[in-house]
Parts: structure tokens; C-alpha cells; sequence
């Protein structure tokens, strides 16, 4: 009885060509949790700037020191 040894498979390697959909499919929905993670901060952005505007505008009515 002899004993041949054979190299096992450790993953399903598919060419990359075949995979290129489910590829962009996951850059495509990393992408859009990006920006519904960066959305969620405009409220405050936007709030920060309206605030900034109003003291801009009430410091242009006073006399220049």
C-alpha cells in the first residue's frame, strides 16, 4: 500500500473576472454607508453654519472699533 499525498483546496478560488458584479456591488454599498453616515452630521454642520451667519450679520451692524 503506498501513500500519495495530494494538495487540498482551502478556498473556491473563482477568477476575478466572474466576480467583478458582487465586487462592485459591495464598493457600491460601502459607498452609500458612507455617505448615510456622513448625512446623519449635516444637521449639525448645517446648524453650526446658520449660527455662524447670524453672528457674522449682527457683528457687521456695529461700528468698526
Amino acid at each position: 500500500m503506498s501513500i500519495k499525498s495530494q494538495p487540498v483546496v482551502l478556498s473556491n478560488a473563482v477568477d476575478t473576472d466572474e466576480r467583478v458584479v458582487k465586487r462592485c456591488a459591495v464598493g457600491f454599498f460601502r459607498f452609500v454607508r458612507e455617505v448615510a453616515s456622513y448625512a446623519s452630521e449635516v444637521p449639525g454642520i448645517v446648524q453650526q453654519a446658520a449660527s455662524d451667519v447670524v453672528e457674522a450679520w449682527e457683528e457687521s451692524s456695529r461700528p468698526k472699533a
